[in-house]
């Protein structure tokens, strides 16, 4: 929760950026658009959780620096909310005068590997969330794993990924508690990197999954890529690396991109499987499951594809049918 002092400097500077906005109930903030110039103030500000949006362009955001930023606001401004909201990320000029955000792993990180003195429920609590979703003392020294204890991330495990240059390029802070209305609260920097970067060797096949804990179970060359799209870096440094092989692995109800996919490298000359998973994603699966079901697939060639889209379409009919059947009480 902000303090009073940190809400009145937040105020000030959307004041000044924005013209004198009304303060609402409920920690939020009303000003006038700077991108549909409505003459009423219909640009909505919460100051805790950083969300904005305009009622009338419909213009929106998770965060205030996004919206300093896309109005060219001078970096000591937004560097100054970084700091009062977490300094994950710091705003650093380059020689062109363009801003980029350089990400840090948050200050209350602590490593996995070091045991707290004394009596600590939250450390005991991450390493046992650890132990379930199958991560081992060596994923632990691999990647890098920690959780914080306070400030924005508290109560959350932190999965770093570096760079090929082993520079923080993301990271994952995920919720050990189930309760927890927000799983993942994650950096609001570009998801178009290459997550594990500094892991990955592109001369071996490749395993393309939707999450960081999918990638930690399954091991084999993973690369998570955050959802069900491909970054555009990572479509990229496929080609330039000169990938040969490489293995899809998304959840059930991404299969249509997976076949997206599988036929756009299949067409560049690249030996493709996608595997098809059952109930359970790949973190559920696991290593060894992963392990044999890759061992029993073969290389996915046109007709495969054909024949994966006509059972996707099917499925899909079918469940259109059943929901237009349901009967409702």
């Amino acid at each position: 929760m902000l303090s009073q002092r940190d809400k009145s400097v937040i105020i000030g500077i959307l004041d000044e950026v924005l013209g004198v906005g009304t303060s609402l109930r409920g920690n939020e903030q009303a000003h006038h658009c700077p991108f549909c110039h409505h003459h009423k103030k219909k640009l909505q500000v919460n100051l805790e959780t950083q969300q904005w949006h305009c009622w009338v362009c419909d213009s929106k955001g998770r965060k205030i620096q996004t919206l300093l930023k896309r109005l060219h606001v001078d970096s000591k401004k937004i560097r100054k909310v970084f700091e009062i909201y977490g300094d994950d990320y710091i705003v650093t000029s380059t020689s062109t005068d363009e801003e980029k955000v350089e990400l840090r792993l948050p200050s209350e990180f602590k490593s996995l590997l070091v045991k707290p003195k004394g009596l600590n429920p939250l450390y005991k609590k991450v390493v046992q969330y650890a132990k379930d979703r199958g991560i081992t003392k060596e994923d632990i020294i691999r990647y890098n794993i920690g959780y914080c204890d306070g400030g924005i991330y508290t109560n959350r495990i932190i999965i770093p990924s570096y760079d090929v240059d082993n520079r923080l390029n993301y990271f994952i802070a995920r919720s050990v508690f189930t309760e927890e209305k927000f799983k993942y609260k994650n950096p609001p920097v570009s998801k178009n990197v290459i997550m594990f970067e500094n892991q990955v060797n592109w001369k071996e096949p490749i395993t393309l999954v939707e999450g960081v804990f999918d990638a930690l179970a399954v091991k084999r060359n993973a690369i998570p890529i955050l959802g069900k799209f491909v970054p555009k870096k990572l479509n990229d440094a496929i080609f330039k690396n000169g990938v040969k092989s490489i293995n899809i692995l998304l959840d059930k109800d991404a299969q249509q991109q997976a076949l997206q996919y599988t036929m756009q490298f299949t067409n560049q000359g690249i030996s493709t499987k996608n595997i098809v998973p059952s109930d359970k994603d790949a973190s559920d699966m696991g290593f060894s499951e992963v392990n044999s079901k890759l061992k029993e697939s073969t290389k996915t060639d046109f007709s495969d594809i054909i024949s994966q889209k006509l059972k996707l379409h099917q499925h899909s009919q079918e469940a259109h049918i059943y929901k237009k059947n349901e009967i409702s009480f």
